[in-house]
């Protein structure tokens, strides 16, 4: 019987010789002593070793990162050494790199966020600021030597005249429209200048805050119900003053118009709609007063 290395062409007379073979060239498993096809199981069995010694050294010399393959083990291992170093780097920079475009993007996203917030709005920052530039000169919300208080703090039931508060009496229903007009546009009471509406088109409108000793933009029909709101106030406290000395139908009347105006959403909105053009329309009047509390032709910056 003889015993066949196919890969190195060579016969042996023992399976002995053909185990020290491979053990020095293959490190071959060795085949059992009774093999009767030796030559067949033999070559088998080399050919499938050395198949499977050549992949696991192809293996141990490729670079488990990059598997970049090199001709030795170690110069593997030198590698993979510089090699992890890379890829950490290259991670991080990739990393870093991501951050960065993501912050880009959002900053544009905020920016286009903001524009369309101004649109929306129709209202430029100068806008703001003229307004407020008006009361460079304040000292805890004196304008001109007038103390400009704060709209819902007016005191109108000490500060109107008997006539005065009779005529808004007894014009019953347009009794509102015409408080509001006497306080905030006529220019009799400055003090009260404390409101403005100077665009029919955006949502937003001024009120003087004193917190801040500023005006501050605020939502237009927010704004409308407080107005409506404070002079309903003032009104109710009027008929309490002057109930007795009122015909009994006018006095039946205003009860009826302020329980209708806090329960019906619809008539406190057709006020709130006549009382915005009464701003609207007085806004010029507002802006020529001698005290000079005006937007300057606020329009122009209008978006």
């Amino acid at each position: 019987m003889e015993y066949y290395c196919k890969l190195h062409d060579k016969k042996y007379k023992s399976y002995k010789s053909l185990w020290k073979h491979n053990y020095v060239y293959h490190k071959n498993i060795v085949v059992p002593e009774n093999t009767t096809q030796s030559t067949t199981v033999v070559q088998n069995v080399v050919e499938n070793v050395v198949l499977e010694n050549e992949e696991t050294k192809e293996n141990t010399k490729m670079c488990k990162k990059c598997n970049k393959v090199f001709c030795d083990r170690v110069y593997r291992w030198r590698h993979e050494k510089k090699c992890d170093k890379v890829i950490v780097e290259n991670d991080k920079k990739e990393e870093i790199d991501k951050m960065k475009i993501e912050m880009a993007e959002y900053k544009a996203e905020m920016e286009k966020l903001k524009e369309i917030i101004q649109k929306s709005l129709k209202i430029h920052p100068k806008t703001l600021q003229k307004i407020n530039n008006q009361l460079n000169n304040t000292n805890n919300g004196v304008i001109n030597n007038i103390n400009i208080v704060q709209l819902g703090n007016e005191d109108l039931i000490n500060v109107l005249s008997k006539a005065e508060k009779r005529g808004i009496l007894n014009r019953k229903a347009m009794g509102i429209n015409d408080l509001v007009e006497l306080v905030h546009c006529s220019g009799r009471y400055k003090e009260f200048m404390n409101v403005y509406i100077t665009n029919l088109q955006n949502t937003v409108a001024y009120r003087y805050d004193k917190k801040i000793n500023n005006f501050i933009v605020v939502n237009k029909n927010e704004l409308l119900d407080e107005i409506i709101d404070s002079r309903i106030y003032d009104i109710t406290k009027f008929l309490e003053e002057a109930e007795k000395v009122l015909e009994p139908k006018t006095a039946a009347d205003i009860k009826r118009i302020i329980t209708k105006m806090e329960k019906d959403d619809s008539f406190k909105g057709l006020k709130k709609e006549e009382i915005k053009f009464i701003l609207y329309n007085n806004k010029d009047k507002i802006a020529t007063t001698k005290d000079k509390l005006m937007f300057d032709n606020e329009d122009e910056f209008i978006v």
